[in-house]
């Protein structure tokens, strides 16, 4: 083998892994969210969060938005003043998620993707159990953690009352 050709195979191997990971993911490219959260019947707090999307992941500090509706929809925005960086949705049957910064949305049916913590924050928060591997804390002062041990996903943070 001779030099650069190690590394060529091991951006290649890297390439093949998203390519089946993204093709395996069982959702769809979705660019329109399910609802508008507006209207009767929502409860929305606000807060702040704290995101390592990945063990090596530098953190990102922002402002959380959480809506529930009193029929089981959830909503989740996250930004990082002028940017959203997350904007999540749930219903009892679709879930969809967006980070624009990359242009990148995806929606599926069924439980959503344990990759996702932000499709699960809602649900934590409201006291519904959780998948494995992830795993949710209440912390002291009224703070929570949502973390998913196998990828080193953290979502640190509270809620205004």
């Amino acid at each position: 083998m001779r030099w650069g050709e190690g590394r060529w195979l091991g951006h290649a191997r890297g390439l093949a892994w998203l390519t089946l990971l993204l093709l395996s993911a069982s959702c769809r490219t979705a660019k329109e969210p399910l609802f508008t959260v507006a209207g009767p019947g929502w409860s929305v707090r606000q807060g702040q969060v704290v995101w390592r999307p990945g063990r090596r992941f530098p953190e990102l500090g922002g402002e959380l938005m959480v809506a529930s509706h009193e029929d089981g929809r959830g909503a989740i925005e996250f930004a990082k003043t002028p940017l959203t960086l997350v904007v999540a949705q749930t219903t009892r049957t679709n879930w969809w998620i967006q980070f624009p910064p990359a242009r990148m949305s995806f929606a599926g049916r069924g439980a959503p993707p344990r990759r996702f913590s932000w499709l699960y924050l809602g649900g934590a928060l409201a006291g519904e159990p959780l998948p494995a591997p992830l795993r949710f804390q209440r912390q002291p002062e009224g703070g929570w953690r949502l973390e998913n041990p196998r990828t080193g996903e953290t979502l640190e943070g509270f809620l205004a009352p």
